[in-house]
């Protein structure tokens, strides 16, 4: 399995997408103020419910816990940086099959994705941009197998997931299409 705590970057124009890592602690209150706003935001968070935060606690949390997955082989956090604002506007986790095990029983274990942006964000093809880089930059590390578990009324992350080249596959509970490449 290809370790997770591989780098990456991509840097458009406006938006930059890296991976959390040791040198995201040197920001790590600014970062835990953004990831509290992003998290606790309803739009953001409908279809992710679990991932909705409500005290500055659960946001260092969630940081010290990424990071600790992603030194476990659990998952990795990647976060969408305004480069103007500085200010972290989204984030990304893959999550490796080993970290899928503990959520979902399967046959096959993919990496899953699952994403956000800040409402404000939306609708700007941001992830649309983005998404398809990144699925390029995990191939040539060869993650090659990608999956992800979405609502059906989640329109625009299962537009963003087709553009991505990710489709539906079946049914996966009653609350939920799985999606796979």
């Amino acid at each position: 399995m290809p370790p997770l705590n591989e780098p990456i970057l991509i840097d458009t124009q406006e938006i930059l997408l890296h991976s959390f890592g040791a040198s995201d602690m040197k920001r790590f209150e600014t970062l835990s103020l953004d990831i509290l706003q992003l998290l606790s935001q309803q739009q953001t968070t409908a279809f992710l419910p679990h991932k909705r935060l409500k005290h500055i606690h659960h946001a260092e949390t969630l940081l010290q816990t990424g990071l600790l997955n992603q030194y476990s082989g659990v998952s990795q956090l990647y976060f969408i940086t305004q480069k103007s604002t500085k200010k972290t506007i989204g984030m990304i986790e893959l999550i490796s099959p080993n970290g899928a095990r503990n959520y979902y029983k399967l046959k096959q274990y993919p990496y899953f994705i699952e994403f956000c942006l800040s409402t404000e964000h939306t609708g700007q093809g941001i992830m649309s941009s983005l998404l398809p880089k990144l699925i390029k930059q995990l191939n040539a590390k060869g993650i090659h197998q990608l999956g992800a578990v979405v609502h059906p009324k989640n329109l625009s992350a299962i537009k963003v997931l087709k553009k991505s080249g990710i489709d539906k596959m079946a049914n996966f509970d009653h609350q939920s299409n799985l999606y796979h490449n």
